[in-house]
């Protein structure tokens, strides 16, 4: 190259995805192990919601981090107001906020309690860690690689390939299908959740689900989830061998299934939902989705705690096609990883549902690939738990996935 050319130096945008890859990142560009630790806080950049501050803290907390560096978004008229709250957007990297929840941890107005909630926080993010939870003889890993959560459901009209010609030795062998292929739950229902499904009773839904349990249990390795919100069919299905509950309302429609799941300490999936399936399609109207959803995921979860049960044993599902829109489930789905920021693994389920139809213009026995999308999509997104009827495909979905999203059991 002669002195008069221009050396073009093939600037590229690089995608750092938390604090591990960007240690990788400089690894193998070779920088000391000091200088690793250290810029490693500097590449890991991260934007936190808080809610309800009071005025004072956030006029202290927009100044520490604008003098470490950082961002704080406020409302246009933080200094007209005294005493009602108000949110804030917190903007730095690792080591500009780490830096200023030091400072406030001494400062007043509440500060301190905001500065452990922005570590602790920091702490759950930043370092994808195997978090393990107890289901019966089972053991869940979440943060290894994405859960398959496998979907048997006993009810004429459900998304599942036997429909209306379901039977008892059809739905078993399903099910021993998806055991086959490496699914992680089963999750059996015997009650609707489609848009518009009435109710059915009790017995009926026992009917349903207790004996194929009670088949199941001894025979497949991987724990079995009882998809109900009553506390009769969840007690019922429990004796039979189930060790996961699965409830579409949070808790909220039976108090007694809060208590059960206690007294048994098994794990339960906590789901929002908007109404109840006969009417929650009518008019789902939100004034913020994600915010909304976290917050009243976050109020199931307290609630649940309260009646006893372990915070170590609770999953949450933002629900999609619960009350939602179509524009609601893709803006979930966007930003799935927001609702890490509870503490509790995530789980996801899109499987057939119909935003999809209504995005690809096909039919439910035709949404195969768009659910893998979805798939694919959320465990991008760092999703823990994928619920899906096409067991075979989606296991294979997720594996993928988890290898390009994070590397598992590959070197670059």
């Amino acid at each position: 190259m002669s002195d008069g050319q221009v050396r073009k130096h093939n600037a590229r945008l690089l995608r750092v995805e938390g604090r591990a890859d960007a240690r990788r990142i400089l690894e193998e560009l070779g920088s000391d192990t000091g200088g690793v630790a250290i810029m490693a806080d500097k590449m890991t950049h991260l934007s936190i919601s808080l809610e309800g501050v009071k005025a004072r803290a956030a006029q202290i907390i927009k100044q520490v981090m604008l003098s470490k560096g950082g961002e704080c978004a406020t409302p246009h008229d933080l200094l007209l107001k005294t005493v009602e709250p108000v949110d804030i957007i917190v903007v730095g990297n690792a080591r500009q906020l780490r830096a200023a929840c030091q400072n406030l941890s001494v400062q007043p107005f509440g500060c301190k309690a905001i500065a452990s909630e922005i570590k602790a926080l920091m702490a759950r993010e930043l370092i994808r860690r195997t978090r393990l939870m107890k289901a019966g003889p089972y053991e869940l890993r979440f943060g290894e690689r994405t859960l398959v959560m496998g979907i048997v459901n006993v009810t004429p009209d459900s998304f599942s390939e036997f429909g209306e010609l379901f039977d008892f030795d059809t739905a078993r062998e399903r099910a021993l299908e998806m055991a086959a292929a490496g699914v992680d739950i089963i999750d059996i229902g015997g009650e609707s959740t489609r848009p518009g499904a009435e109710a059915v009773s009790l017995e009926e839904e026992l009917r349903r689900t207790v004996p194929l349990i009670e088949s199941l249990a001894p025979e497949v390795k991987v724990p079995l989830s009882i998809d109900t919100y009553k506390e009769g069919v969840a007690r019922r299905a429990l004796d039979a061998g189930a060790v996961i509950v699965n409830d579409i309302s949070g808790l909220r429609l039976d108090p007694a299934l809060a208590l059960l799941v206690a007294e048994r300490k098994v794990p339960v999936c906590l789901t929002h939902m908007q109404g109840e399936p006969r009417t929650m399609q009518l008019d789902p109207t939100y004034d913020e989705v994600i915010r909304d959803i976290a917050d009243e995921l976050a109020a199931h979860a307290e609630s649940a705690i309260e009646s006893g049960i372990e915070e170590g044993m609770i999953m949450v599902d933002p629900g999609i096609g619960f009350g939602k829109t179509v524009g609601h489930n893709l803006e979930i789905i966007r930003r799935i990883e927001e609702f890490r920021s509870l503490g509790f693994p995530v789980v996801l389920g899109t499987s057939r549902k119909s935003f999809i139809g209504k995005v690809l213009g096909v039919k439910e026995d035709r949404r195969l690939i768009g659910t893998a999308a979805t798939v694919a999509f959320a465990i991008s997104r760092g999703v823990d738990v994928v619920r899906v009827h096409d067991v075979e495909e989606m296991v294979q979905v997720a594996r993928m996935s988890d290898a390009m999203a994070q590397g598992i059991g590959y070197e670059v």
